[in-house]
């Protein structure tokens, strides 16, 4: 299991959470939760992570709520492919 945590985490378009933690299994959301204190292997990668499909979609970028709509799937894969050649 892999543990990360970020600055901001949009579950859906309307409901967020500063300093949060998603918790992947084999690259699917298994869980998530407020950051409440130094966790043992966190990953802290600050930005914004958006779930969607139970996936996970990480940009160093702090989103707004007003960003989060215009999001497609595409343009989140392309911010995740960006960071992986990275």
């Amino acid at each position: 299991m892999r543990r990360i945590a970020a600055s901001r985490v949009y579950i859906n378009e309307k409901e967020f959470h500063t300093n949060h933690v998603v918790e992947l299994f084999e690259h699917y959301v298994v869980n998530h939760y407020p950051l409440q204190g130094e966790l043992p292997m966190t990953e802290w990668l600050g930005g914004t992570i958006v779930i969607l499909n139970r996936k996970a979609y990480h940009t160093p970028k702090i989103l707004s709520p007003e960003e989060i709509p215009h999001l497609s799937l595409q343009t989140l894969l392309n911010i995740a492919e960006h960071e992986d050649n990275e």
